[in-house]
């Protein structure tokens, strides 16, 4: 796995058709989409580059849910703390992030959190507790992707202290949020907190 902005290494990237069928495996998909049903979807988001990515991201998602579902189980069973690191290593294994890669995908899996959370909070009434999560959230794709830079070299280096700025301010609206969390839950349950 390479990290952001860096050339893809040498290899075939899955095609629609590879994508539809791992879903189609995990449940999601009844059968595999005919190559005509893939071409409409395509032509219908903008182009094969497009949908693969929509649909891998789909199968990024039922992949977390089969993990959930499986780590709970898992934890019903009795398995502990080593049980899941040991399970929850395969992410990294599977995604072949190794060396500086890791980073690449902890910031992608980051941007994965960070939008719905930023969504959630623009359209939650300003739920404080969404919200700080939201700051936290991009103050951490922030900080991982200055990680992500290796060399002074990488165009990207020009950018760190604005994203260290991005995460401190980040930060701080996030601790603004969550000193301010004990009187925003009793205004949001008045009837739980006495007067």
């Amino acid at each position: 796995m390479t990290t952001p902005h860096q050339p893809a290494p040498a290899g075939p990237v899955p095609s629609v058709a590879d994508i539809s069928a791992a879903m189609a495996a995990l449940g999601i998909y009844a059968s595999v989409p005919s190559e005509a049903e893939l071409a409409q979807q395509a032509a219908s988001v903008g182009g094969e580059q497009v949908l693969a990515a929509i649909l891998a991201n789909a199968l990024y998602g039922a992949a977390i849910g089969t993990g959930m579902l499986t780590e709970g189980h898992m934890l019903e069973a009795g398995a502990g703390a080593r049980e899941l690191g040991l399970a929850r290593e395969q992410v990294l294994k599977a995604s072949g992030a190794d060396g500086v890669g890791v980073m690449g995908v902890l910031h992608w899996q980051a941007g994965q959190v960070r939008q719905p959370l930023k969504n959630m909070a623009a359209h939650a009434g300003g739920h404080p507790v969404i919200g700080a999560a939201a700051h936290a959230s991009s103050a951490v794709l922030d900080l991982l992707a200055c990680t992500t830079v290796t060399s002074v070299d990488d165009p990207r280096a020009k950018q760190i202290p604005e994203q260290l700025m991005n995460a401190r301010e980040g930060l701080e609206a996030a601790i603004a949020a969550i000193d301010a969390l004990p009187g925003a839950v009793a205004a949001l349950f008045p009837e739980d907190f006495p007067g």
